[in-house]
This record gives C-alpha cells, structure tokens and sequence, in this order.
C-alpha cells in the first residue's frame, strides 16, 4: 500500500495553524514543556516520561531543560495532543490511539488487534517506512512524532471469572482504547477507551 493510498484509509488530516509562544530562554538554555497522560510518579509510563526527560536534559548539557507535567496539572490527560498541536505546550508523552477520532490511522503507531511486536514496530518506525507515514499523518496537526517507548504486547486480560470463548465477552465491562477496543465493542462488550495502562508509548515535539 502506497502513502496516500494509506493516509486516505486512515481518514482525513485537518490542517492546524498555531501561534507558538516564545520560548523561554535563560543563560542559553530552553525550557520545554512535557506533558503527559499519565498521573506524576505512575510507575511506568510516568516515570518513562520523568526518565526521558531527565535524558534530554542532560544529553544536551542543559541546553534543553524538560519540565515534566503529569496528567491534569497543565492540561488533563486527554488533551495533552491539542496542547502540543496549539503551542500550550512542547510535548506530550502518551499513546497514540487515543487520537483515533482525529484519524483511525494513529491506531497503526500505537497498537492494532494482532499488530506488531515491540521489535517489528520500532524496525517499522526506524527501517520500514513508517516514520515518514506517521510523519505525514501528524504534520497536519502540527506535530513531530518521535517513538519513546514500547512495553510490547500485554495480556489480553485479567478476569474475574473464566472465559472460555467468544460469547463469553458479550456484557463484559473492558478497559481497552483503539482498534482492540472496537473489536470486543462488537463481540458485546461494554468497553471503556480511557486508562493508564497502555502497550506502547511515544514522545511527540511540537513542530518548530
């Protein structure tokens, strides 16, 4: 499948124009902005993001000096993409399918239902071509996406009582975003999209 074969799939990309605030600048160093969609401290992806950071920060000497915000203390958990996208914000640490109502196609670099390892999605990103997609598909809404993290596939659930089929997801209440979460919503389950585990995660810059 070509590029624009793939991005007309995905859905449609609406441009975005932002006013970017000035940066501030002290002794020579920028002050960035991370905000994330996760509670400050969360171990995993919260402290992903405090690591990252703290990377950043010192790999370039203090030259770029990361503040991180944990969810609801800049913006809320959910909006972390349209603060990067508008300039409230310099990045967002988070998963991509959570933006799928602005295109499916963010599913795809995030986690789809019998998708990717952990090692063939950053050979994807890195050597496969997808880079330049996700690229594509996140410049129209001002954005740079860069790959952070990836946990790799987690277990399909953990249950209160056995389940032994198919039919056994009908009435079941599910936490699962994306493309999976589709998928139980249409075996009957009673699916919520939002929550804090994830299976993988990206850094994002806002475009300069």
């Amino acid at each position: 499948m070509d590029r624009r074969s793939f991005l007309t799939r995905a859905g449609a990309v609406a441009g975005v124009s932002a006013t970017f605030p000035a940066p501030a600048i002290a002794q020579g160093a920028r002050e960035l902005k991370m905000v994330t969609s996760w509670p400050q401290g969360l171990p995993g992806p919260g402290t992903s993001a405090e690591r990252l950071a703290r990377t950043i920060t010192a790999n370039t000497g203090g030259r770029l000096k990361v503040q991180v915000f944990g969810a609801g203390q800049l913006v809320s958990a959910f909006e972390v993409f349209d603060a990067v996208s508008g300039g409230v914000a310099n990045m967002y640490h988070s998963a991509d399918y959570y933006w799928e109502k602005r295109s499916p196609g963010f599913n795809f670099f995030a986690a789809v239902p019998f998708g990717f390892t952990a090692d063939e999605m950053a050979a994807w990103i890195h050597f496969g071509g997808g880079q330049e997609l996700w690229d594509e598909l996140s410049g129209g809404f001002n954005i740079k996406p860069l790959m952070s993290t990836n946990s790799g596939v987690q277990m399909g659930g953990w249950f209160t009582k056995e389940v032994t089929g198919p039919e056994s997801y009908r009435g079941l209440r599910y936490r699962m975003p994306g493309l999976g979460g589709e998928v139980l919503r249409r075996r009957g389950g009673r699916v919520a999209a939002h929550g804090t585990r994830r299976r993988t995660r990206h850094g994002h810059l806002s475009r300069p």
